[in-house]
């Protein structure tokens, strides 16, 4: 036993994982605590505003990129990493200037009739600005990623939690109904800020760099390929409160919205920190064997023994919890909660492995699973409520469209895993 534990102090992959998932608690346990708080001092409606606007900032947020940032792990030179990490600044900025004048002229000039309130909200206007800081957060996360600090990835993350519910409380005293929006805004830019000092003579490196034309040639395969991809999947997961707010209500949307503030965040959080050691592992291991069937085995079984007990758990108790924590009104959404439990289960395994896709260079294949995931997922939605006009038979439809998708991604990327 003793010789176990001491093998497990020694492994490098659970040190790493282990750093990024303390954090992970960290911020998941600030969520969890200040939510009943959050849930009183905001109305459900509240809930439902601040979903849809994260569901339209988060997908536009794809394109702010160009999905350069999985490239800076790549370049075997800091410097050429580097300008990868300039052009994300420049392509950042560039689309978030876009959005502005877009939102200006569908809001102001054209007074577009916007059925799902986004563009009702005066805060449509700072969208661009949050989508900007998130470009530049995901840039710093991946460059931090590459020099393998990843306890200051966690503190980043730990940071931007914290700051946001510490901001959102404060205005939620103050009576600012639009206040859990700022505290997004402010959470994301404090976790920025941390990032770039961490590193005091980053922001001059990085502005020394030169002809990043060069490298936004050389890996153009990944907006070619990812950004439709991964505006398919951010579609699928994010496209929910959007259809909700049309389909039903604001209500509706603040009761999902409440369900999946406490589900879906620790499967984010923690499968993006499995994801991104698994990934530089994987690299390391194609590089020296030729595949990473083994890697891959041993991360899919901690996968699901950490899922299971879980999401098992949950979706038990989750109407029942619900209830107690946030008060009577909440009960709906924790129907709504044990319902995605479901598909969250297997997701919390496929999503970690399916950087495998990146690695192996099949961006072109997940783009189009992922296209026909997020069409066939909009489709039970909308199914579930011209059938039969329920917002709970809509959730089980997609989750059902969801679950048999992240089971084809885990048969896929095991299969190229085995790649020689």
């Amino acid at each position: 036993m003793k010789e176990q534990l001491k093998q497990l102090s020694r492994n490098q992959f659970l040190k790493n994982v282990s750093t990024l998932v303390f954090g992970t608690i960290i911020s998941q346990a600030v969520v969890v605590l200040s939510s009943p708080l959050l849930s009183r001092l905001f109305s459900v409606e509240a809930f439902g505003i601040l979903a849809i606007f994260t569901s339209f900032t988060i997908f536009f947020a794809v394109l702010s990129t160009g999905r350069y940032e999985f490239a800076i792990g790549l370049p075997e030179s800091d410097d050429k990493a580097l300008k990868v990490f300039k052009l994300i600044i420049y392509t950042g900025a560039s689309v978030s200037i876009l959005y502005f004048v877009i939102i200006f002229l569908l809001k102001a000039v054209f007074k577009i009739y916007d059925k799902t309130g986004f563009l009702v909200q005066d805060e449509s206007y700072i969208a661009p600005l949050y989508i900007f800081f998130i470009a530049i957060y995901s840039a710093l996360g991946y460059w931090k990623q590459r020099k393998k600090e990843y306890k200051k990835i966690t503190i980043a993350n730990a940071l931007q939690v914290v700051s946001t519910t510490i901001f959102s409380i404060l205005f939620g005293i103050l009576k600012f109904d639009s206040g859990m929006i700022w505290g997004l805004i402010i959470g994301v830019f404090t976790s920025s800020f941390y990032l770039f000092f961490t590193e005091k003579k980053l922001i001059k490196t990085i502005i020394r760099q030169k002809d990043i034309k060069s490298v936004a040639k050389e890996y153009y395969s990944f907006p070619r390929y990812m950004i439709f991809s991964d505006l398919s999947l951010t579609a699928s997961q994010q496209f929910i409160p959007i259809l909700f707010s049309a389909l039903y209500s604001t209500t509706i949307v603040g009761f999902f919205s409440m369900a999946n503030r406490m589900l879906r965040l620790p499967n984010i959080v923690i499968t993006s920190s499995i994801g991104n050691v698994f990934r530089n592992d994987a690299i390391d291991e194609i590089r020296e064997k030729g595949n990473c069937e083994q890697l891959y085995k041993s991360t899919f079984k901690k996968l699901v023994l950490m899922s299971f007990p879980c999401y098992f758990v949950l979706f038990i108790i989750s109407p029942y919890i619900f209830e107690l924590i946030f008060g009577e009104k909440w009960y709906e959404a924790g129907v709504f909660a044990r319902i995605i439990s479901v598909f969250l289960l297997v997701e919390f395994i496929a999503t970690p492995l399916n950087t495998l896709f990146y690695v192996r260079e099949k961006q072109k294949l997940l783009m189009r699973l992922q296209f026909l995931n997020a069409i066939l997922g909009g489709i039970m939605i909308f199914l579930g409520a011209k059938l039969f006009m329920s917002p709970s038979i809509s959730l089980v439809l997609f989750s059902i469209n969801s679950l048999v998708f992240n089971i084809l991604f885990l048969f896929l990327s095991f299969k190229i895993s085995k790649y020689v």
